[in-house]
């Protein structure tokens, strides 16, 4: 009765705020308020309902996670049978409450108050001095963090955000992770540490979207200005296949709690990775070693996870985590059938697959093996289970390239396939798990490197240490595990061997295939916990010495891992692409001005064109946008083709490629002074066009040719 009166007296204070806000106030401070209240209460009151028998922490990042699946699944429903409306996201809202409490009904578990209440008159765990200290030094540290990264925004064109962070943004971040691993190593403090350590792994992922305040990368500027599109429109035309479960979540926090578009989108997939991952890798942890102090050390290898997946919100990354802590979350059921149910995980399964399907169908498969498990099959019909099995590992060795076929044949998109690739001899000269090690003068350097060009064989042979320590206790509870990753290793040597990505750019089409690494990596992650939670447990016995040396190991692992995460300009390795600038935008409404609201075609690179959709949307000709996107398309080999010969006649052919040819006379050429050739091809331009201009003092030049 108690959890049923602090229930209804929640729920309609919440709504009072949120009317309030939504209809008169407008606030956005206000929104972000009744976003966490609306998430924290609910998502603990369905964790609840999810698994009784956990820890306050450990259901309550599962209630969230599956508040925030339910939520996707109901939208994209809303998404595909008409449009994501706010009259929509308001009566998810408002319909939240009342079927919580109908689902809590049964539930023995205290409300969220009623917890805080006991945990205040509990007697309190006396918490030494030097941890209250080195709690405060890590506040400190992380406070400064983000001052240094507030305070150095990027607008010019960059390759490497650490082009531009000076060399202290380490300190802080190594300092930060030494401290708080030693907290971690104590293995108390569960809740402090927790806490640090979400904090710890935003710093790590926010990098990009603090620093880079016009956007991060190409991928992001796309989805955004469709997720902006949806938000005035309710649907767009024709409706993706894909990619829904990320939009309908952003327009869930633009419609429901008022916070922009670019906003939501920007720290959607960093907030949640930092919220979520930390907790869940604890939970997974917890139930694998059996001891809460050994999962609170196990935590220090959360950053020998591919996190680079997380730093800018796509549907992929988005996908991607869903996909881990999927993972995370069945390993309870893996063990001993405990909570959370197949039903959970399946809510889990079908929200990862709307996000995307890259990721969403190795999940899916992997919940399909974790339901037909032979442990948990009908007895009386042993032949047909057995079929049934065997259908189901063929069918996931082959389904994602079979996927991009089908997709391809439907989209009238070229794709190649190489039969004579698929010989297993030569699938073999494919793998390669040699030791990398090269020295390029620069210790501090070589030792970054050495980690992570070795990251993927060190993550393999921690797994594989544990399969052989643990083999004849967890071959047939980790069954899916290693089915699923099975596959996904078949599923990646055929797409990057059998399979040409024609229809992309030269350099982007191993990148399909190169999305199945990290899902590996995340399937492999209870073994990696169970593998990394044995070495430590041995470690603890070790004398002062080792102890030190091996902590100081882990922090140079996870400060590695945060320069990796990032594109870098280095003696290793040079990233191709530049960022979105201020010049880029600029030139994009310079065009707009000189066109006078004239049809034109403009022929730019990604950065530019990627500020061009930022700025103005969807402009097409048919199906051909008026900026070369994507890459893989026409107008982009027409804006290659200017770049090698800028000329009068290789503009006017541009205007062949139009659906409606007679519509449009003037086309745009942008070079920016950072392409390769750039002066060449700027003096040629100069010559052959009818007009040019310049902005950002020579950062991009606009030539205009009119037929």
């Amino acid at each position: 009765m108690l959890h049923r009166i602090h229930s209804t007296i929640f729920a309609l204070l919440f709504l009072a705020l949120f009317i309030l806000n939504t209809f008169v106030l407008h606030l956005l401070a206000l929104g972000l308020i009744l976003l966490i209240l609306y998430v924290g209460y609910y998502g603990w009151e369905l964790g609840g309902v999810v698994t009784q028998e956990e820890k306050a922490i450990l259901r309550f990042w599962l209630g969230v996670w599956i508040l925030l699946s339910i939520i996707l699944i109901v939208l994209t429903a809303s998404y595909e049978l008409w449009k994501v409306t706010p009259e929509v996201v308001y009566t998810t809202i408002f319909l939240t409450p009342p079927i919580l409490l109908w689902a809590c009904r049964r539930a023995t578990h205290l409300s969220l108050f009623s917890h805080a209440h006991d945990l205040w008159h509990s007697k309190h765990h006396h918490i030494p001095r030097t941890v209250w200290i080195t709690a405060s030094a890590i506040i400190l540290l992380l406070s400064l963090f983000f001052l240094t990264l507030a305070g150095h925004p990027v607008t010019d064109a960059v390759r490497s955000v650490w082009e531009r962070l000076s060399g202290g943004i380490f300190v802080l971040f190594v300092l930060c992770t030494t401290l708080l691993f030693a907290l971690l190593w104590r293995g108390k403090e569960r809740a402090l540490s927790l806490m640090l350590l979400c904090v710890l792994l935003f710093a790590f992922l926010s990098v990009a979207a603090i620093v880079f305040p016009i956007g991060f990368g190409f991928d992001s500027f796309i989805h955004k200005a469709t997720e902006t599109h949806l938000a005035q429109f309710g649907t767009i035309t024709p409706k993706p296949f894909y990619y829904i479960g990320q939009y309908v979540l952003v327009l869930f926090l633009r419609h429901g709690f008022l916070i922009p578009v670019d906003l939501a989108d920007t720290f959607l997939v960093p907030v949640l990775t930092a919220l979520l991952l930390p907790a869940a890798w604890f939970f997974a942890a917890a139930h694998i070693t059996r001891k809460r102090s050994m999962a609170m050390m196990s935590l220090m290898g959360l950053f020998l996870l591919p996190l680079s997946s997380f730093i800018v919100t796509t549907p992929q990354a988005l996908a991607n985590l869903w996909t881990l802590l999927l993972v995370l979350a069945s390993v309870p059921y893996l063990l001993e059938k405990e909570h959370p149910r197949l039903r959970v995980l399946a809510i889990a399964a079908l929200a990862t697959a709307l996000i995307h399907p890259l990721a969403g169908i190795p999940g899916f498969l992997y919940f399909l093996f974790l339901a037909t498990d032979p442990s948990r099959t009908n007895p009386r019909t042993p032949k047909i289970n057995r079929v049934v099995r065997v259908l189901l590992v063929a069918l996931s060795c082959v389904v994602l390239p079979l996927s991009f076929v089908v997709n391809a044949l439907m989209g009238h998109q070229e794709l190649g396939i190489n039969l004579a690739a698929l010989n297993p001899l030569h699938w073999l000269s494919q793998v390669n798990l040699a030791v990398f090690f090269e020295n390029r003068f620069s210790p501090v350097l070589d030792l970054v490197y050495l980690y992570g060009l070795n990251a993927g064989v060190l993550f393999i042979l921690i797994a594989l240490f544990a399969w052989k320590e643990y083999h004849a206790d967890l071959s047939k509870r980790f069954r899916a595990i290693l089915l699923t990753v099975v596959a996904l290793l078949v599923n990646y040597l055929i797409m990057s061997t059998a399979l040409q990505f024609s229809f992309l750019i030269d350099y982007e089409r191993t990148n399909y295939a190169a999305r199945l690494l990290p899902l590996i990596h995340f399937f492999l992650a209870p073994y990696v916990i169970l593998g990394l939670s044995h070495v430590l447990l041995n470690l603890k016995t070790q004398p002062v010495v080792l102890r030190g040396a091996s902590l100081i190991l882990l922090v140079a692992v996870a400060g590695s891992s945060f320069y990796l995460a990032y594109p870098r300009r280095d003696a290793y390795e040079t990233n191709r692409g530049f960022n979105v600038s201020q010049s880029d935008i600029d030139a994009v409404y310079l065009v707009e001005e000189l066109a006078a609201g004239e049809p034109y075609l403009a022929l730019a690179n990604q950065s530019v064109s990627a500020a061009a959709m930022k700025e103005i949307g969807f402009r097409y000709f048919g199906d051909l946008f008026f900026y070369p996107i994507p890459t893989g398309g026409d107008l982009y080999e027409s804006f290659l083709a200017m770049n090698a010969s800028p000329t009068r006649e290789t503009a006017q052919s541009v205007l062949s490629i139009v659906p409606m040819s007679g519509d449009v006379t003037t086309i745009f050429f942008l070079v920016n002074n950072y392409w390769w050739d750039a002066p060449r091809i700027i003096e040629t331009a100069k010559s052959t066009s009818d007009d040019w201009r310049s902005v950002g003092e020579g950062a991009v030049y606009v030539f205009r040719y009119d037929f």
